[in-house]
Formats: C-alpha cells, structure tokens, sequence
C-alpha cells in the first residue's frame, strides 16, 4: 500500500504494508448483517522482521569460514597429520570437534531459515525414485539406530513412478525428521517409516516409540527455536528449527506436515507430496509458511 506525505512543498509516496482483519456483525437472530474491517499498519513489525533475518543471514555467513577452519585445524590433529597424539589428548579433541559441528549445524540452520524468509531458498526439481530416496536416508541412520538398540522398518508396499520433487531439499527433511525420531526414542525402541498413496499424494509417516510431545505444545511444533520441555531435559543441545524448515520445504512441493504424539507413548510425524506435476506451486506463487500448526 502507498500513502502521500507532504514534506515541505513535495509529495513523497511512501510504501507501507496493511493486516485487513474482518469481523462478522451479527443481528439479534444471529444473520451476519454486516463486516467489519480493521485495518493495522504492521510496517514497523515488518521492517523489524526484515533486519532480524538480515542480521542472522550476515553473522551466519561471517561464522561460516572461521568454523570451516577450525573444524580442519581439529581433523589434522585427530588424524595425526602433525603428529601422534595421546588417548587422553584425542579424547579432548574429539569433544572440540563435535562441539564445532555442532555450531556448523546451527549456523547452516539459520542460514536456511534465513533464506527461506527472505525467499531465497531456491529450489531445483527434477524427477525422482522416492522410495529410493527414503531408503538411501534410513541407511544413513543405521550406525546410530544401533548405538541405541534401535530397530528401523520401511514399509513400502508398492513402487511409486518417480514423482517430481526437489531431492536435495526433500533429504534434508527426511534426515530432520528421522534424527528426531531416533533421537528422541528409548534403548530398544523401534522407528517405522511407511509411504502410502492417498489420492492424489503420496504420505509417507514416520512413526517412533519415544518420548512423545506434550499435549500443550503440539502447536508449537513447526515454530522457529522452540524444543519441547521433555525433549530439552533429555537432549540439552538442538537448534529448534529442523521442523520450521520441514514445513516450509513441504509446503513449497505442494505438501505439508502434521503431528500425533502422546507423551512417553511416541510421536508420528506425517507429510504428503503430490503425485502430479500440476499440484506443486508455481515459482512466482505467494507460498505460505506458518510457525504453527
């Protein structure tokens, strides 16, 4: 929207953004009679928004190259390319390391997130194996599923034709949603993967025996930086911003996502992508992203 501000003898026109909100009036049988428009200037929370997500695009990029260097500067002492190091030297330096990935993680976190609100997070589709791209994912996880006694299912009952899809962005949320699933399940435990065609999507679930989400903050699953209390006290260290990123991906491949969890009994995360071409958004279409459910 633009509106007219005369400063001196010129006129300047001066952009600013508008929330419409409409409210139903209702007469004494309860017919809607008549609307209510209110209108509220959300320029300034807008233009805050902007320089938030310009900042944490800037400092992430700056923290990109000095992390890259330590993170060599740690993988030449581990390998002993300067040297033999002690078991009691290697074990600090493992720790070192592990913390630093740890923060690559969370920078290439916010970056995405970043992009995605400013529109950047370009997306490339192709044709692709589905099926064999949620295989070739669950066999990334098969080292750590036994580390905790973890058995892993994939239910496939039928061989989908390749759908199109960004298979890049599509592994990235797969791998979000399976570290959870693993992550978050007790010793013993079992996580299942099932794809199932509905429609005019395919679904595919992702179910796990862990400690759940409390009823209460279900809705607040898919918002940016937030951690369930439960999964808090039981993995102190986590970006809250794998699944933000998730809905987003899905939600611009013409799918989306939702939850069923009950807590200590498991949670399954679901999402569809569509079949056919026709479904997923144009590039220059309006895709909405939502922090909640």
């Amino acid at each position: 929207v633009f509106r007219k501000k005369k400063k001196g003898k010129k006129i300047i026109r001066d952009e600013f953004d508008l929330q419409v909100a409409t409210i139903p009036i209702f007469d004494a049988s309860h017919n809607t009679f008549r609307y209510l428009k209110v209108l509220r200037d959300i320029s300034r929370e807008n233009a805050i928004a902007h320089s938030k997500s310009e900042f944490i695009s800037v400092a992430a990029h700056q923290l990109r190259t000095p992390l890259s260097a330590i993170k060599w500067v740690f993988r030449m002492l581990l390998d002993e390319d300067v040297g033999a190091v002690s078991k009691e030297q290697r074990e600090f330096l493992q720790k070192g390391y592990d913390s630093n990935e740890r923060i690559i993680k969370l920078v290439g976190d916010m970056l995405d997130v970043a992009r995605i609100e400013e529109g950047r997070f370009g997306f490339e589709f192709s044709y692709e194996d589905l099926t064999e791209l949620i295989d070739k994912t669950i066999e990334s996880f098969k080292i750590k599923a036994q580390e905790k006694n973890i058995k892993l299912v994939f239910k496939n009952p039928e061989r989908l034709a390749p759908i199109k899809i960004d298979p890049a962005k599509i592994e990235l949320g797969l791998q979000n949603l399976m570290d959870n699933a693993v992550k978050y399940t007790h010793l013993n435990g079992t996580v299942t993967v099932k794809i199932e065609v509905i429609g005019t999507h395919v679904q595919i679930s992702i179910a796990d025996t862990g400690i759940g989400v409390q009823a209460d903050q279900k809705k607040r699953l898919f918002g940016k930086f937030f951690r369930g209390t439960n999964a808090v006290k039981l993995e102190t260290e986590g970006t809250g911003l794998g699944l933000f990123i998730v809905k987003n991906i899905l939600l611009r491949h013409g799918g989306t996502i939702w939850v069923d969890s009950e807590e200590n009994k498991g949670t399954t995360f679901y999402f569809t992508l569509p079949l056919e071409e026709k479904f997923i958004p144009k590039e220059n279409e309006l895709v909405e992203f939502v922090e909640g459910l």
